[in-house]
């Protein structure tokens, strides 16, 4: 086990890693875009909020400091491909559902794109925007939510029905193990 100081930008900051990949979906510049994201969490269960921290080098950044809306979607460990391919090439260079071809959802809640595929979804209306280093937290208040019944049939994710996209960092993805241990006590 070793000590490292740190003054500035250390060598490694992954190791909250796993974490499960989201699709940001965003309206803007006459297009949809998407883009892949592992910073993010919920924030409140009442009212629901939930927050995507993005960096305004991206081209999503600029779509979500003008939209009203974005949706967030949660995808199987199937479509690590296609999520890899959404971050490795810009919105603004590229249209990348025209492109990709990719499959669009479109919200009933709010006017936002959902990435197809998903196995859980927000329509999040954009509230604010938090500056939090080199990324900024867009907090959005959940107005709509899809979810694949079976994959929450036991009332939570069901890892054997629903392999969530696990990011390792440095290209590298996984998915859970089907086993659960349930811990609650009766």
């Amino acid at each position: 086990m070793r000590f490292l100081e740190v003054s500035g930008k250390p060598a490694r900051f992954v190791h909250f890693y796993p974490a499960v990949v989201v699709v940001i979906g965003v309206s803007g510049a006459g297009r949809d875009n998407f883009m892949p994201a592992v910073w993010h969490g919920g924030l409140s269960f009442d009212p629901p909020l939930f927050g995507v921290g993005v960096s305004p080098k991206r081209f999503s950044y600029e779509l979500l400091r003008e939209a009203a809306a974005f949706s967030v979607s949660f995808h199987p460990f199937e479509q690590a491909a296609l999520i890899q391919r959404l971050g490795s090439v810009s919105g603004r260079d590229l249209d990348k559902v025209s492109a990709f071809g990719l499959e669009v959802v479109r919200g009933r809640a709010l006017e936002v794109p959902l990435l197809g595929g998903f196995y859980a979804a927000y329509e999040l209306e954009k509230g604010s925007e938090l500056q939090t280093g080199d990324h900024t937290l867009f907090v959005g208040r959940l107005r709509g939510l899809w979810e694949e019944e079976e994959a929450f049939a036991a009332g939570a994710l069901d890892p054997a029905r629903a392999a969530s996209l696990l990011y390792y960092g440095r290209y590298r993805y996984g998915r859970p193990e089907p086993e659960v241990l349930d811990l609650e006590e009766r």
